[in-house]
């Protein structure tokens, strides 16, 4: 399964999915040809992508049923416009500005649907803060990389352990092999880190390989917990 097949997998059948950040629009036409939904509203901030979608979906005979708006981020959303919101194929820090600059969009919808491309813990940390949940969560790999998808409902949920903003609660207590290898890619990525800086001769290195400690500490916990 790859990225897009995997974002589009975690969406039921309903009535209108928003696609933000909409790029070519392939999300929504994966959508639409496969009748997850009846009408997608697809948009982007600048006008580039958001023609390339414009022109990609009139080339499949899509565009009657795609609502296409230039605007940032759910700003181009009233409330009860849209069941699903997907933001996808952006940074974790740009993905929270996103939800957090419509906080009450973002919670009156059914659910979301997020993938980053970086900074995982920075939006994990940011929906656990703000009264989210993560219900479901896929892990995929393209040639070398990971990419996790979210979806993540309004619900409080109390996270005790930093280390699950780095690493998938949902993933690990459902022991996802995939994640398996990803937890001993980090620990391998970790030492490495840990040996150029008891190597380096900064004067404020301590703290820092203190943290990485902490964590490969955790990581290689759950690594053994597989074995259990």
């Amino acid at each position: 399964m790859n990225r897009l097949n995997a974002i589009v997998s975690l969406i039921d059948r309903c009535e209108v999915v928003a696609d933000i950040g909409t790029d070519h629009g392939y999300v929504a036409e994966m959508l639409l040809n496969n009748d997850i939904c009846n009408k997608v509203i697809a948009s982007d901030i600048n006008e580039g992508p958001l023609n390339s979608a414009i022109n990609h979906l009139t080339q499949v005979e899509l565009d009657d049923r795609t609502d296409f708006r230039l605007g940032s981020g759910m700003t181009i959303l009233n409330e009860g416009e849209a069941n699903v919101s997907v933001i996808a194929g952006m940074g974790g820090d740009l993905i929270s500005k996103i939800v957090d600059d419509s906080l009450d969009i973002a919670k009156s919808l059914d659910y979301l649907i997020i993938q980053p491309m970086t900074n995982i813990d920075t939006i994990r940390k940011y929906l656990y803060d703000n009264g989210f949940s993560i219900d479901e969560e896929i892990i995929v790999k393209e040639y070398h990389f990971y990419y996790f998808i979210l979806k993540v409902i309004k619900k409080q949920e109390i996270i005790e352990d930093e280390i699950y903003y780095t690493v998938s609660k949902y993933l690990f207590d459902n022991k996802n092999l995939l994640l398996l290898e990803y937890l001993k890619k980090m620990y391998k990525t970790n030492n490495i880190i840990l040996k150029n800086l008891c190597n380096s001769k900064k004067s404020d290195v301590t703290k820092k390989i203190e943290e990485v400690n902490n964590r490969n500490f955790r990581i290689e916990w759950m690594i053994n917990q597989y074995e259990c």
